[in-house]
């Protein structure tokens, strides 16, 4: 994989931060972005993941699309979707 693959995993992955940004503790959010800075995504994406299931956090469904995206980009489709299946159908709202 070239460096491009990896920008844009990071850019991905800056921009889903983003969009959770005020639904995510501040700690959790810059210890997220420090993973994503050394160059950690799939820790930071099963961390995201992990985060949202354990505080059944709502999300819309084009974020859980787009946090599937980048588990199958990244080959992470076990881990990922799994901790994405905890949450609660409430906890998902329409994109």
């Amino acid at each position: 994989m070239d460096g491009a693959y990896y920008e844009g995993l990071a850019g991905r992955l800056r921009g889903l931060l983003i969009r959770l940004d005020g639904r995510l503790g501040r700690k959790q959010v810059q210890l997220l972005h420090h993973f994503i800075e050394v160059g950690e995504y799939g820790l930071a994406l099963e961390e995201i993941a992990g985060v949202l299931a354990q505080g059944q956090i709502a999300i819309l469904d084009e974020e859980r699309s787009d946090i599937l995206a980048l588990a199958r980009a990244m080959k992470m489709d076990n881990l990922v979707p799994r901790a994405l299946r905890v949450l609660s159908a409430e906890c998902v709202g329409p994109g």
